[in-house]
């Protein structure tokens, strides 16, 4: 595991997600981590690094805080949705949303672009350390949390009114991070 800094943090965070994605970080307040992955979903909480954050909806506009937003209608029950995935499984997870989709197949020159994408999603999933968990709403995760993510069907548990969406939620003792990508039609 490399040390992640602001320069790298955000060179990965450029390079991995663009328009109509979402990438939020939070401090952790309360036990239950649900609590504060939903302030970073409704964007109701500072980055606790002051680092940038990624939150551009489709044609650009940044993402509205609050119910307006992508989770705008997202409940603390909606977690059961969410299963836990290996660091591995979530570097690939974070890769795929470059996807329409959230496939390989759809990623352009992917076979040549892997090592470079793998690296900068193991560099912002870095920040939350060695002790880290991640959860996803691919649901080849529910059976084996060490399956091959960049094979998984193509299947999700929703947590929001696009289409699709896919995503990992990233939890470290201080901190939590919410990485998604959403298919609007």
């Amino acid at each position: 595991m490399t040390r992640i800094d602001e320069a790298s943090w955000t060179r990965s965070l450029r390079a991995l997600f663009g328009e109509g994605m979402f990438a939020a970080v939070g401090a952790r307040r309360h036990d239950d981590w649900r609590r504060d992955a939903l302030d970073v979903m409704r964007l109701a909480t500072a980055e606790p690094r002051g680092w940038p954050r990624q939150v551009s909806a489709p044609g650009g506009a940044p993402y509205a805080p609050g119910p307006n937003g992508p989770f705008g209608a997202v409940t603390p029950n909606d977690f059961t949705g969410v299963f836990p995935v290996s660091r591995r499984g979530a570097e690939q997870i974070v890769v795929t949303l470059q996807g329409e989709w959230f496939q390989t197949d759809e990623i352009p020159d992917f076979p040549a672009r892997e090592a470079e994408l793998m690296s900068h999603a193991r560099g912002v999933l870095d920040r939350f350390g060695e002790d880290s968990l991640f959860f996803t709403n691919a649901v080849s995760a529910r059976n084996d949390p060490h399956a091959d993510m960049f094979r998984r069907e193509g299947t999700y548990e929703g947590f929001t009114e696009h289409v699709m969406d896919c995503g990992v939620i990233a939890l470290s003792a201080t901190e939590v991070g919410v990485f998604w990508g959403f298919t609007i039609d």
